[in-house]
């Protein structure tokens, strides 16, 4: 598809519609094309009919990717994101936003620790110990992990069986992270999946196996 920058010197309005703009001449609407700048005039998109307005804004502020996980069944939340000042966050809510509350937020990872634009995976998992994992990359492109005790977060150093002292590097510039907990009591019971600098045309995981820590290992 061919894809262009439109210029308008007219009067006549206009709308933005996804990636296609609808330009009305004399009352009539033409599909202009696939827009991949902004222009002067009404780029405001309709506002979803079935949309609640929140009476109390709570303003975030984030970087990239944000990653949740919930910690109990009655639907606890906690949010992770890049704040503008570099730093990892966690916000918790105290179930899904439609009846939940916001019960707090705290610096979870300090700003030179974190690649700008780092992504961010999180995840839980029961029977390591720690029961909160959060994934993320550091400035020098070192897979990163900073865990739950389940009283306190801790990083590298502090916690031995966290990711960050394996050294994994990620290849610059890739956005691609995630983690998954295995069925408890499996050998393996937690997967981390990056782009490797050492491999970047494919998916590489980070498998902890009891016993015998992490292990790499591409897509088979």
């Amino acid at each position: 598809m061919l894809e262009f920058q439109l210029i308008f010197a007219s009067s006549h309005p206009f709308q933005l519609y996804g990636r296609y703009l609808t330009y009305y001449s004399q009352g009539v609407p033409f599909l202009c094309g696939s827009v991949l700048a902004s222009a002067v005039g009404n780029t405001t998109l309709p506002r979803s009919t079935n949309a609640t307005i929140s009476p109390e804004l709570r303003p975030l502020t984030f970087i990239g990717n944000v990653a949740a996980v919930t910690t109990d069944s009655a639907g606890s939340t906690r949010i992770y994101y890049q704040n503008a000042d570099n730093s990892i966050q966690e916000s918790i809510v105290s179930a899904p936003f439609v009846r939940g509350t916001f019960t707090g937020n705290t610096l979870l990872v300090p700003a030179n620790e974190v690649l700008y634009g780092t992504p961010i995976a999180a995840t839980t998992i029961s029977g390591t110990g720690l029961p909160i994992r959060v994934f993320f990359v550091s400035p020098s492109y070192i897979l990163s992990e900073y865990a739950w005790t389940g009283t306190t977060w801790v990083g590298w150093p502090a916690c031995g069986g966290c990711i960050t002292g394996n050294q994994f590097i990620v290849e610059p510039g890739s956005t691609v992270l995630y983690a998954l907990p295995n069925t408890p009591g499996t050998p393996t019971p937690l997967r981390v999946g990056f782009v490797s600098a050492g491999q970047p045309e494919t998916l590489t995981e980070a498998d902890y196996t009891v016993g015998k820590g992490w292990q790499l290992a591409p897509l088979p």
